[in-house]
């Protein structure tokens, strides 16, 4: 039996309350608009919303609230952020948002206008006692008559590195990652680059790469030049550092270290490893209470176990990630990788409005950043952008075509062609991610409804059995409430997953 739709006066009365959730409604007013009457339209919305009209309403202009101080202006104040939305009652307000939020309204908007303070003047440095990898930048070696006009670059690739914060750019003596460079010029016009990463304590190359360029455009080449090399040392360095985590004494970790072995884990997106993943979190953040990043990844991996019910208590996962997202936001420097981390954690929790600020905040401080953008597009998607979501994922996976998150990027752009009801196309999509990370079995109940709704009912069958093998517990109902997808979006996979047999509760 197919899922039932929304009911045509329903859904009326759904698009009413979005469009302006502040007007002074109540369920008469509502009702009489929608032309049904008043118990009507309240066992609808028990029925099919779980909740009365007026706390939907509630929920409505609490979120548009949230999406408000997320985006004040300097000398905004939360009484006038409030009264805006309809919300009257300040104190039973503040109370709400924080149980919500994990913060007062009032934080909220302190680190909002702090925000503006830190992008006026330089970022602050994080606490002496948090790790970082340390790199140098060699001078560059110059070869050929025309090759002295290109004697800055390596000034230029320091700038350019000093940008992604999680990585320390100092002396040679003091960095375990050397990068070094060579240009070459054949006296007539042309200029060649060379560019290695090596790890000199460990005695090995990490990545090389080089570009050909135009003398007489030396400023474009060279900006070409040190843009690839911040985009592409950042992964050759991560996985570096999540190498040396895995080899070295877990007795003489510190809190870098046990960052980058939970990092591991938690890029499979699997419910073993994320649950590794936050033991070595919590002892990270016990020997560093001031570092975000840890913070920022337990949220990412509280939300991925309460976003695809990879445990029991999923409602308890997803506020466990609003709270430590929260946490991280009042700590970070400005480190896109922490902001990306934050803007996960904030999406499965629901919280687009903040998820939206930190993955925004993330892209412009990390243009380059391949997650930064994945998690642009999959916020879009999230909204029903799927057009805008697509390009966003897309130029993820071609920043960074051999990352472990590509997995996640497919899934993305598979869920964006079904949303727009291209279920041939979202079936390739969801192959390719399964395809791309075997263990994310997660992604057989989105491709299972795919398979069911493009007509090819026996492979919908055989995606769902597999998902059902795993996680034989799941219900429609939990499906439901673990991303934040559209409506019309969970409509029709719970459509196709009630047609292959997943209880409904």
């Amino acid at each position: 039996m197919a899922a039932q739709p929304v009911p045509r006066h329903l859904k009326k009365a759904l698009e009413r309350l979005e469009a302006d959730p502040a007007r002074a409604w109540t369920v008469v007013r509502l009702a009489s608009e929608c032309g049904m009457g008043r118990r009507t339209l309240q066992r609808q919305f028990r029925r099919f919303i779980g909740k009365t009209p007026m706390e939907y309403v509630h929920d409505l202009r609490l979120d548009r609230a949230r999406r408000e101080v997320l985006g004040a202006s300097d000398g905004a104040t939360v009484t006038d952020i409030a009264m805006r939305c309809g919300i009257t009652h300040l104190g039973r307000f503040a109370a709400q948002y924080r149980k919500r939020y994990g913060e007062s309204p009032s934080a909220t908007l302190r680190r909002r206008q702090n925000a503006f303070v830190r992008g006026r003047s330089h970022l602050a440095p994080l606490p002496v006692a948090v790790e970082r990898p340390a790199i140098a930048v060699l001078p560059f070696d110059l070869v050929g008559p025309d090759a002295h006009h290109a004697a800055d670059l390596a000034e230029e690739t320091i700038a350019a590195l000093m940008h992604m914060r999680w990585i320390v750019v100092t002396e040679p003596a003091r960095a375990r990652y050397h990068l070094r460079g060579k240009v070459r010029s054949d006296g007539v016009g042309h200029l060649r680059v060379a560019a290695i990463l090596i790890d000199r304590l460990a005695g090995r190359y990490l990545w090389a790469d080089h570009w050909n360029g135009d003398a007489n455009d030396l400023l474009g080449f060279e900006e070409q030049v040190t843009a690839r090399v911040a985009i592409e040392v950042q992964p050759s360095i991560r996985e570096a550092e999540i190498d040396r985590a895995w080899r070295t004494d877990p007795a003489r970790l510190n809190a870098w270290e046990l960052t980058m072995r939970a990092l591991r884990c938690a890029l499979s997106v699997e419910p073993a490893a994320e649950s590794m993943a936050l033991e070595l979190l919590e002892q990270a953040t016990e020997l560093a209470p001031c570092d975000p990043l840890p913070l920022a990844l337990a949220s990412w991996c509280h939300g991925l176990r309460g976003g695809h019910n990879f445990c029991p208590q999923p409602n308890r996962e997803k506020a466990a990630a609003r709270t430590l997202a929260a946490r991280a936001a009042q700590l970070s420097n400005g480190d896109p990788l922490t902001e990306t981390l934050v803007a996960a954690g904030y999406t499965l929790a629901h919280d687009l409005a903040a998820a939206a600020f930190h993955a925004d905040r993330a892209v412009g401080l990390d243009g380059g950043s391949a997650w930064a953008w994945g998690r642009c597009g999959l916020i879009k998607l999230y909204r029903g952008e799927e057009a805008e979501a697509i390009d966003c994922l897309q130029v993820a996976r071609a920043l960074a075509p051999a990352d472990r998150l590509n997995f996640l990027w497919s899934v993305g752009v598979a869920a964006g062609h079904f949303e727009a009801a291209r279920y041939q196309e979202a079936t390739g999509w969801f192959d390719r991610a399964l395809a791309e990370n075997p263990a994310a079995i997660w992604i057989n109940y989105v491709l299972a409804p795919a398979y069911e709704l493009a007509g090819r009912k026996e492979h919908a069958r055989c995606s769902f059995a597999n998902f059902a093998r795993a996680f034989p517990d799941v219900t429609i109902a939990q499906v439901r409430s673990g991303l934040p997808y559209r409506a019309s979006f969970l409509d029709r996979i719970a459509e196709g997953l009630e047609s292959v047999g997943m209880p409904l509760c």
